[in-house]
């Protein structure tokens, strides 16, 4: 009996273990069990059986008794028990259950005890259980059934009488109330014997079974679950065990139950088979078909029935043909070439360049036409509206010194800035005839040669120069030819609003 207690709590406690060591999984966003799909997990039972009692009042150990005519009111036959369960799937393998139960007892033995029993109980307990179906056959087999393994504890509470065989006179009982007493009067059988201040006793119960379901529909299982319970106490039957030396009844038989002195035999326990209906709850429910494919996106299915790992749909992997052949449904139109081209350098692109060959050094509009830039500065009155204008300076290779043709333009720059609310964006390039390192670094000192060039020329608020540097990410020359990289050795200069 203490083994099977052990046993009973080990199961329950390796259940709820292994449970929160599933939560470690790490795509798994707010469930008790593995997996990112929603899955129902919630669902009641009901059932109903006719419990078998096995201990002192009991005829043959599996099968109740008939006995003759003149006994017939002590037939072990005719008990009946139900049972109502809340039911919580915790993970694919492991649940929990709230089980309700009320019934009624009989057994009988003319050996020795002479009697025949009548109790009424109730009882409530605590079951985990274990998904035996998936962990013996895999998930994708047997998907319509589920054959659990189950144990926990709880407490029975029980109010049993036993009587003599033939008179049907009262022997013993669980409990002796205040009520039986003042009922059989001061010289009745139960005079003198302790009073119970309650109708019905109590135990600690441990409850181990097995169950097996049938996923009817997404709604509804069909199964049976048979369950043992093994009671903390021998007084079930109201009666001390003993033997055939031991003395009958308060008045020179078994003794007093009142002092419940244990007798030789073992603890009692009853035994049902049930038939069970289960009505699974959640939004959606779905069960999977017999092509055994599951697909999340056409309800929700039972954790019972379900390993989410089913549901998972890992990253697939595109071929490189597959790859090639998305590239190129998705590739956007050529562009205009001409959009990366500057023929003459003068920082406007030949797709909106008016005047594709102006001459080096000029500083030109918007539409690439060369302008008087002294006639513009000197035109221009204080705080007046910033001009759209483009210049480039060039660079000897791996240099970033300003070369003195560049002198006159940046100072008449220095001017334009300082007389309009124009902002200057200045970006530096190179060549491609080093790595993208010393390219971005060369580009950043260009730009910063510039700046300080036009700062130390008197610009009135250098925060109204912005620099860039990009390297040889942006050319607008061939870099296989010196003329390309002399191109792209630059800072471009461009007036901002």
């Amino acid at each position: 009996m203490r083994s099977i207690r052990c046993l009973s709590l080990v199961v329950l406690t390796g259940m709820l273990a292994g449970n929160a060591g599933a939560q470690t999984d790490p795509y798994r966003p707010n469930a008790l069990y593995e997996g990112p799909n929603k899955l129902n997990t919630w669902s009641i039972s009901v059932r109903g059986g006719s419990p078998q009692f096995y201990g002192d009042l009991r005829e043959y150990d599996f099968w109740p008794a008939p006995h003759p005519k003149e006994y017939r009111p002590a037939s072990e036959r005719g008990a009946v028990g139900f049972g109502l369960d809340v039911n919580k799937q915790l993970s694919h393998l492991f649940g929990a259950s709230l089980k309700l139960d009320a019934g009624n007892l009989r057994g009988a033995k003319s050996r020795i005890y002479n009697s025949y029993f009548r109790a009424e109980y109730f009882q409530t307990a605590l079951v985990g259980n274990i998904n035996m179906k998936s962990l013996l056959f895999g998930p994708r087999k047997l998907n319509r059934w589920k054959i659990d393994l189950h144990a926990g504890f709880g407490v029975l509470w029980f109010k049993s009488t036993a009587y003599e065989i033939g008179t049907g006179r009262i022997k013993r009982m669980s409990n002796i109330t205040q009520e039986i007493v003042d009922r059989d009067g001061p010289n009745g059988p139960y005079a003198g014997l302790d009073v119970s201040p309650k109708k019905r006793s109590n135990a600690v119960v441990f409850p181990v079974g097995l169950a097996i379901a049938y996923e009817l529909s997404p709604r509804f299982d069909i199964g049976i679950d048979f369950v043992l319970n093994n009671v903390n106490t021998e007084k079930l039957d109201a009666t001390v065990g003993g033997d055939n030396t031991s003395m009958y009844d308060r008045a020179g038989n078994r003794g007093n139950i009142q002092d419940y002195k244990r007798g030789n035999s073992d603890l009692d326990k009853f035994a049902t088979p049930y038939l069970t209906l289960t009505y699974k709850f959640g939004k959606n429910a779905i069960k999977v078909g017999r092509d055994k494919v599951w697909d999340s996106a056409k309800g929700t299915y039972n954790l019972r029935y379900t390993d989410p790992r089913l549901l998972y749909k890992p990253e697939r992997i595109l071929s490189m043909s597959e790859i090639d052949s998305i590239a190129k449904a998705n590739r956007p139109k050529d562009i205009d070439p001409r959009l990366l081209i500057d023929s003459d350098n003068d920082g406007v692109s030949d797709y909106f360049d008016k005047q594709p060959d102006t001459p080096a050094g000029s500083i030109v509009s918007g539409a690439g036409v060369a302008i008087d830039f002294e006639q513009i500065v000197n035109s221009l009155t204080p705080g007046q509206a910033c001009l759209e204008i483009f210049a480039n300076v060039n660079f000897d290779s791996d240099k970033s010194v300003i070369r003195p043709e560049y002198n006159e333009m940046l100072t008449r720059i220095v001017e334009l800035l300082n007389r309009t609310n124009c902002r200057l964006q200045l970006t530096g390039h190179a060549d491609r005839r080093s790595s993208d390192r010393h390219n971005i670094t060369l580009s950043e000192r260009r730009v910063q040669a510039v700046k300080n060039y036009l700062i130390k020329a008197g610009v009135a608020n250098p925060s109204r120069i912005l620099t860039e540097a990009y390297g040889a990410f942006k050319p607008i020359g061939d870099n296989t030819t010196k003329q390309g990289q002399e191109k792209n050795r630059r800072v471009e200069l461009r007036f901002l609003p």
